[in-house]
């Protein structure tokens, strides 16, 4: 399958299987937008969530926009992520996630893209107004002090090795020609600009916006390795780049805007705050900013923004499943270790706190093993960590924490082990009142080893076929549609006799008698008290 060629083909392929919102109404892009979407993060189960593109679009002021808005396009549920990343089920993308980090395809340089099919700079990028010609949404309204780009992933090259990085920062729209920075001190961002600081020169920087989804899942996804062959390699086929206009850098042809510019490395200024994914308000803090030079764009331009924010949200899932995918390769491929099903990392806790990791120990996993080396990851390790059995569905808390509940004993599968801080907006570090640096505060995580230690008795649940034969009849009733959550049927556990075995099955041919005379010819007579 030939790999979507820009936004608009994606947008095409989530509709035509019934994975976007066309709204054609006028939609405030400041007031009402975000909420609209939000709506389906807090009432809508995961496959019901869809993306967005809002057709006819204002702001608070009356002014109408010349281009339509997509919103939550790339990631609302795990089926669409799927087929961005152009397999067939949810459960295939961390096996390509693992193939796109092992066998990249470097990207091709092309002499022109779409993406400069309109150029402003000097004075007729004053003239169209600046940054304020997009439709950027504010995102928390009543919270943001401004709108932001939610989706703008950032094009910087390492001063020394000359190296890009194509990573997801957000930006304040501060003013026609000035964009705000939050990075924090260890993201590829932030080490550029240390670096071109210490060079005493500014960094150059390019922001694209409305690409494809290879692009954006390499763009959140923190990966230990440069985002434009990988993308390649999700696509099977080089991502086409075209140079810049103002700037020495390089960006997706098939963008539907890019905005150029240049970071100052002798200045910082207020940024903030902003509604983050760790469903808190991040606050006001010193950092980088970028003085626009020139903004690019398609003739019929499509503003794409991300959904982030409280979660469950698009970010959680864009984030989540990019993780898990650099995790699982980490365990698999790089540590070489077996038995790993399945890494989880839970989107109510902004994928991000909580990881869970599904494992069969009979194929040689080691749980405690596997969860130390997610929790010494420098950059991105989960503050909780759980190994749990293959029968246990890693992404179900319900399941979760049965199997906390009833396979672990804290004096002896619990650890607790000190981790480097890995995201400052973690409030539970220090008080917001007192954070001028938390990377140098002691953080730490908990990893669970909540599998079984031997074999159990089955799970009380009727066995399969006569929950699959309850099935049959609950449809015939016209109950409403179950979303069966695992276990929904009984298993055995290896602690279960062949003597158990016949009983039930003599129980259901009702000849449970026959298992009452078997049971009183083995009565055990007791030894008198001595009261008697």
């Amino acid at each position: 399958m030939k790999y979507y060629r820009d936004l608009r083909e994606w947008l095409e392929t989530l509709e035509s299987h019934g994975y976007l919102n066309r709204i054609r109404r006028k939609i405030n892009k400041d007031t009402e937008m975000h909420p609209l979407v939000r709506l389906q993060f807090r009432g809508l189960r995961e496959k019901e969530r869809k993306g967005w593109l809002f057709e006819n679009v204002t702001d608070v002021s009356g002014r109408s926009y010349d281009m339509p808005v997509a919103l939550a396009v790339m990631a609302p549920n795990r089926f669409v992520y799927a087929l961005g990343m152009g397999v067939r089920s949810a459960e295939e993308i961390v096996a390509k996630w693992a193939e796109a980090q092992t066998h990249p395809i470097s990207p091709r340089i092309v002499s022109s893209g779409p993406c400069q099919e309109i150029v402003y700079e000097g004075e007729t990028l004053l003239k169209a107004g600046g940054a304020g010609m997009l439709p950027v949404p504010i995102s928390t309204p009543g919270f943001d002090c401004a709108p932001f780009l939610s989706s703008g992933h950032w094009v910087t090259k390492d001063p020394e090795t000359g190296g890009f990085n194509f990573g997801t920062y957000r930006g304040q729209i501060k003013s026609p020609t000035r964009i705000g920075l939050f990075a924090f001190s260890y993201q590829d961002i932030s080490q550029h600009w240390n670096k071109a600081r210490a060079m005493g020169k500014p960094l150059e920087a390019a922001i694209v916006i409305g690409c494809t989804p290879n692009l954006s899942y390499c763009s959140t996804a923190r990966l230990p390795v440069p985002e434009y062959p990988v993308a390649g390699g999700i696509a099977g086929e080089p991502v086409e780049l075209v140079r810049c206009k103002t700037v020495e850098l390089l960006v997706p042809a098939y963008s539907e805007i890019v905005i150029e510019g240049i970071v100052p490395t002798d200045e910082v200024e207020p940024e903030g705050p902003f509604g983050e994914f760790t469903g808190y308000m991040a606050h006001r803090a010193p950092d980088k900013f970028m003085n626009v030079t020139c903004i690019t764009r398609r003739r019929d331009a499509i503003f794409q923004a991300f959904l982030s924010q409280f979660p469950p949200s698009e970010s959680s899932v864009l984030r989540g499943v990019g993780l898990e995918g650099v995790f699982y390769k980490l365990l698999t491929v790089d540590h070489k270790m077996r038995g790993i099903v399945e890494v989880a990392l839970l989107e109510t806790a902004g994928s991000h706190g909580v990881c869970v990791v599904r494992m069969n120990k009979a194929a040689g996993a080691k749980p405690i093993e596997a969860l130390r080396i997610l929790a010494d990851l420098p950059r991105a390790a989960p503050k909780i960590l759980i190994a749990v059995d293959e029968d246990i569905d890693a992404r179900d808390t319900d399941s979760v924490q049965w199997a906390m509940s009833y396979r672990i004993q804290p004096h002896r599968d619990i650890e607790i082990r000190e981790t480097k801080v890995s995201t400052g907006l973690d409030f539970s570090l220090a008080p917001p009142s007192s954070r001028t640096e938390v990377t140098s505060i002691k953080a730490s995580a908990i990893l669970i080893d909540a599998t079984l230690k031997w074999d159990y008795p089955p799970t009380s649940l009727p066995k399969k076929e006569y929950m699959e034969q309850a099935q049959g009849i609950w449809k015939e009733l016209g109950l409403p549609d179950l979303q069966l959550k695992s276990p929904w049927f009984g298993y055995n556990l290896g602690s279960w006799s062949e003597e158990d075995e016949q009983d039930a099955e003599r129980a259901i041919r009702g000849e449970h008698y026959i298992t009452g005379e078997i049971r009183q010819g083995q009565r055990l007579r007791l030894q008198k008290t001595g009261k008697e």
